[in-house]
């Protein structure tokens, strides 16, 4: 699964590189996903798995590139509200293009039942696997100048 989640970000993130977003797409389609509703950084980091600094630091990266604004809560002032900015609105699209193109490229040569089994078996797959004890795990994703060794 490390294989296929190595190639499936290169070549999302190769895809995409001009963007210069890095790999927070996730972070981008979740907000968008809250249609208009808030969406904090402890939210953030609930659903996508992800320790809070982590997430200070990939919110920063977003909002210097323009993409994100951080906001206080009307209802809890304690509370960073994330929001999308007009930027990120626009480039959304070419995003979720692009996932979709290569999803559908990597379920090639998979009838419908096989790709509708192969998704329902990783779910469950998934599934198990939270609910074993385990250590928090982070890892960076980084383009290397030539992946082959010499």
């Amino acid at each position: 699964m490390s294989l296929i989640t190595k190639a499936y970000y290169g070549a999302l993130t190769k895809r995409l590189e001009h963007l210069d977003i890095e790999h927070y797409y996730s972070i981008l389609i979740t907000i968008e996903d809250q249609k208009g509703g808030l969406c904090s950084q402890q939210f953030l980091c609930n659903l996508l798995h992800v320790d809070k600094a982590s997430m200070v630091k990939k919110i920063d990266y977003l909002a210097k590139r323009g993409l994100v604004k951080r906001g206080k809560n009307p209802k809890d002032r304690r509370e960073h509200i994330i929001n999308l900015t007009e930027k990120a609105i626009r480039i959304l699209p070419e995003i979720h293009q692009a996932v979709n193109e290569l999803n559908s490229s990597a379920v090639m040569g998979l009838n419908s039942k096989q790709q509708e089994a192969f998704f329902e078996a990783l779910w469950l797959v998934y599934d198990n696997v939270m609910t074993l004890p385990a250590n928090q795990v982070s890892y960076k994703i980084m383009k290397i100048k030539d992946p082959q060794p010499k």
